[in-house]
């Protein structure tokens, strides 16, 4: 007899009661979760640290009146947090999105989003490490010569030279443009969009946001 999941203990962290109540009733609704603890600002939490029972997820609101969400996460880095963080908002901007999966944040959720998609959030970080909708699972060949290498092995021999610059140049910390990228390889806006499609096809990722969580995730800065 197959012995049941281990409970999640997830903190929530929104200013609105009953966005924090209907997510509430929803987490617990969609596997074997519990929301052990609930704030309505960023400071409560931080306050509060270190939390017990101790946490396993924190789904923190991105705007929320006394300390926007991404506040909330350097001071969470500041004190070493290690419980993963989920994203709850509107926003949208990409920007935003890849500053916050600089800082470390796991994945993030619209406001509006179904069931189905939070749930598969929730088995995505907790099962992946991270999640993000237009992230799709590495598929790399895995005969006995490949199972012998790492993840960053079987990830760099499928890059060229120029796309493997390319890819820095996209997740440097100036934020570039593809128009500032072309300028910095000193090649065409055209030949840049080339790139771009390639390891969108090679590894299944649909945006720059995915560009960057994918060298985040597989923790190829360096190595590029």
């Amino acid at each position: 007899m197959q012995a049941a999941a281990a409970t999640k203990k997830i903190v929530l962290v929104d200013d609105h009661v009953i966005v924090r109540n209907g997510l509430r009733e929803l987490v617990e609704k969609l596997g074997p979760y519990s929301v052990s603890h609930q704030f309505d600002e960023g400071p409560a939490l931080l306050n509060a640290l270190p939390l017990d029972p101790a946490p396993d997820l924190i789904i923190l609101d991105l705007s929320m009146p006394a300390m926007n969400g991404d506040r909330v996460m350097e001071l969470l880095n500041e004190k070493q947090n290690k419980t993963p963080v989920l994203i709850l908002t509107l926003n949208e901007d990409e920007a935003t999105i890849i500053r916050l999966f600089r800082m470390g944040v796991r994945g993030y959720l619209k406001k509006n989003c179904t069931a189905e998609v939070l749930k598969e959030a929730l088995n995505d970080v907790f099962q992946k490490g991270y999640y993000h909708n237009e992230f799709l699972t590495l598929s790399l060949q895995t005969n006995a010569a490949d199972a012998k290498k790492s993840e960053q092995e079987q990830i760099l021999e499928q890059l060229s030279p120029r796309e493997r610059e390319f890819l820095k140049l996209v997740c440097h910390e100036k934020e570039y443009t593809y128009e500032q990228i072309a300028d910095q390889m000193k090649v065409s806006l055209r030949t840049v969009d080339g790139y771009r499609e390639s390891v969108f096809e090679k590894f299944g990722i649909r945006s720059k946001t995915g560009l960057v969580l994918f060298v985040l995730k597989y923790k190829l800065f360096e190595l590029l």
